[in-house]
C-alpha cells in the first residue's frame, strides 16, 4: 500500500470512529431526555379539572399552572419562568431555552400540555431537577399549584395520602396495639370485634413468627407492616402467652380495621365520652358506649359528658350523624360553596337517643371542625351546655379529590354555618362556662354549683361571660380565649352542672 493510500485510509478510520461517537453519544443524550420526560398529563388534567370547578373560589387554569411551575423550578436557583404579555419563557442564567405561546386563560388543556413542556425542559437542561424522582416532582409542581388557595387545602403524596385514607376508612390488619420491650414485640391492647379478638389474642402476648418467619430483631414499625395487608387474606401468627408451655400458632383473617375514635367511662352516674375523631365507626362507636352505659346504669344514669377537647374533625357526615342522635328536630348545619352539590343543608331527624338526659360538651382550642359542628349544633338546639374553652375556629368543609399517581388534594369547597346562621371560621365555639381562667375561678364556680345558688346566668357572671351577648361576639370570644390544655376542671364543672338540674335547665 502506498502512503497516499495509507493516510488516506487513516483519515476514513478516524472519520468512522468519530461518527460512531457521534451517534453513540447523541444515542445517550436522546435516551437521558426521554428518561427525564415525565407523562404527567392526566395527573395534571385531573387535578386543574377538580379545582377550577369545585375550589371554593374561582381558581384560572394559567395562574395554577405557574404557581406550580414557580414551585418546581425554585429547586435551581439558576433557572427563571417569565410570563409576558403573549409569551412564556424558561431561562437558565439569562439565556432563553424555550419560549411558548400563551393559551387562553380558561384552557386547562391547552395549560396542561404547556405545562409538561416546560417541565420536561427544564428537567433535561437542570442537573438538579433531574435528580427529582417523580414523586419528588409532583410533590413540587402539584403543591405548588394549591399552595396559594387556603390554609386548610393541601396536596398529600401517595404514602401520606394512604395514611390519611387509613384514618378514615381503616386498613387490612388485625386490630391489634404494639410495644417493644427488651426486644420483645407485646401486644397492649386487642381492639374488640376485629380479628384479633375473635381469634382470642390477649393484651401482654408476645408476638415470636409471623408467616413461618422469626421477627427477632424487627422493629414495632417493621411488624406491624408484616401484619397488615389485603383484607381477607390470613396471616399465620405465632405467638407466647405466661403460663403456656407451648406457643399458640393462629391463622387470622386479616379484616377491616378502623381506629377505635370513641372511648367510655363512668364517673358519678355520668357516662363520660371522649370522641378524638371522626372516622367511619364514630356513630357505631357512640351508639354502643351509650348503650353500654344505659345498660350497666340503668336508671342510676344522670348525664352524658360529650368529650370533644383537642378533637381536630373528621369526616362531615359522622359529624352530623353524632349530633343526630340527640336530636329531635332543628338545623344541624348548612353548607354554602360554589359548586352546587357543596350547597347542602342538614336537620335532624324525629327519633333520639336518651330523650332529655341533661348532657355538656367540652371543647378547647384545638378542637375544630367536625368537632366545632357537634358542638354548635347541640348548643344552638339548646340540647347541651358547652364547657371549656373557644374552640379553634375551623367552619369550612374540605373534599377530598384522589389522583392518579394515588396522592390526594385536600381543599375548601365549602364554608359551614351553624343554626344560629353565623359562620364558624376563624371564630369558633365559645363556651357557656369557661374554664380557662385564672386558677381561683374554677373554684369559684364549683362552689357556686355546689351550693345551687342562683341560675346559669349567675354562673356565667363567675366567668365574665355575660349571657346577653352573642354567642360569636368578639367581646365573648375575648373573655374566653383557645386553650390547648384539658383541665380537670372542664370534666368537674360538667359532672356538677349535669347533676344540678335547676342551674342545668335555666334558658
Amino acid at each position: 500500500m502506498s502512503a497516499c493510500s495509507s493516510e488516506l485510509y487513516m483519515r476514513t478510520f478516524r472519520w468512522i470512529l468519530g461518527s460512531i461517537g457521534f451517534l453513540i453519544i447523541a444515542g445517550c443524550a436522546n435516551e437521558i431526555e426521554k428518561q427525564n420526560n415525565l407523562d404527567s398529563g392526566n395527573l395534571l388534567t385531573v387535578a386543574l379539572e377538580n379545582l377550577n370547578d369545585r375550589y371554593i373560589e374561582p381558581l384560572q387554569p394559567d395562574a395554577m399552572s405557574i404557581n406550580g411551575l414557580q414551585k418546581l423550578i425554585a429547586r435551581d436557583p439558576t433557572l427563571n419562568i417569565e410570563r409576558k404579555k403573549t409569551h412564556i419563557s424558561l431561562s437558565m442564567d439569562g439565556s432563553t431555552l424555550a419560549s411558548f405561546k400563551l393559551p387562553e386563560e380558561t384552557d386547562i388543556h391547552e395549560w396542561v400540555d404547556l405545562t409538561v413542556q416546560l417541565v420536561n425542559r427544564a428537567r433535561s437542561q437542570s442537573s438538579t431537577l433531574a435528580q427529582l424522582s417523580e414523586d419528588e416532582t409532583h410533590k413540587l409542581l402539584l403543591s405548588g399549584i394549591i399552595e396559594n388557595t387556603d390554609r386548610y387545602s393541601r396536596y398529600l403524596p401517595p404514602r401520606a395520602a394512604g395514611h390519611s385514607r387509613e384514618s378514615r376508612d381503616g386498613f387490612g390488619g388485625i386490630g391489634v396495639v404494639l410495644d417493644q420491650v427488651n426486644g420483645r414485640v407485646i401486644i397492649r391492647n386487642v381492639t374488640p370485634h376485629n380479628p384479633a379478638a375473635e381469634a382470642g389474642f390477649r393484651e401482654n402476648d408476645q408476638i415470636t413468627h409471623i408467616d413461618g418467619k422469626s421477627i427477632l430483631g424487627h422493629s414495632v414499625g417493621r411488624v406491624v407492616k408484616l401484619l397488615r395487608g389485603v383484607v381477607s387474606e390470613p396471616v399465620q401468627i405465632r405467638i407466647s402467652r405466661e403460663n403456656l408451655e407451648e406457643p399458640l400458632s393462629v391463622t387470622v383473617i386479616r379484616g377491616r380495621v378502623i381506629r377505635q375514635s370513641a372511648v367510655s367511662r363512668h364517673a358519678q352516674n355520668i357516662v363520660v365520652i371522649r370522641i378524638k375523631t371522626f372516622n367511619q365507626r364514630t356513630v357505631t362507636a357512640l351508639r354502643n358506649a351509650i348503650t353500654k352505659a344505659v345498660k350497666e346504669m340503668g336508671r342510676d344514669l344522670k348525664g352524658i359528658v360529650l368529650d370533644l377537647r383537642s378533637n381536630p374533625g373528621g369526616l362531615l357526615d359522622q359529624a352530623i350523624a353524632v349530633a343526630d342522635l340527640f336530636m329531635v328536630k332543628g338545623r344541624i348545619i348548612s353548607t354554602k360553596g360554589r359548586h352546587a352539590e357543596s350547597n347542602q343543608i342538614f336537620d335532624a331527624t324525629p327519633s333520639e337517643l336518651l330523650a332529655g338526659m341533661p348532657m355538656a360538651v367540652l371543647i378547647n382550642g384545638r378542637s375544630a371542625s367536625a368537632a366545632e359542628i357537634v358542638a354548635a349544633a347541640l348548643r344552638d338546639s339548646g340540647r347541651a351546655a358547652v364547657i371549656g374553652s373557644t374552640s379553634y375556629g375551623k367552619g369550612s368543609v374540605q373534599t377530598i379529590v384522589r389522583l392518579p399517581n394515588t396522592a390526594e388534594y385536600h381543599f375548601t369547597w365549602a364554608r359551614v354555618l351553624a343554626p344560629s346562621g353565623q359562620t364558624l371560621d376563624s371564630q369558633g365555639i365559645v363556651p357557656v362556662i369557661c374554664t380557662n381562667v385564672s386558677r381561683d375561678k374554677p373554684e369559684n364556680l364549683k362552689t357556686s354549683l355546689n351550693k345551687g345558688k342562683g341560675n346559669l346566668s349567675a354562673v356565667q357572671d363567675v366567668y365574665r361571660l355575660q349571657a346577653e351577648l352573642p354567642h360569636y361576639s368578639k367581646a365573648r370570644k375575648a373573655a374566653c380565649p383557645p386553650s390547648s390544655i384539658r383541665p380537670v376542671d372542664d370534666l368537674e364543672s360538667a359532672k356538677l352542672l349535669l347533676m344540678n338540674n335547676k342551674i342545668y335547665n335555666y334558658k
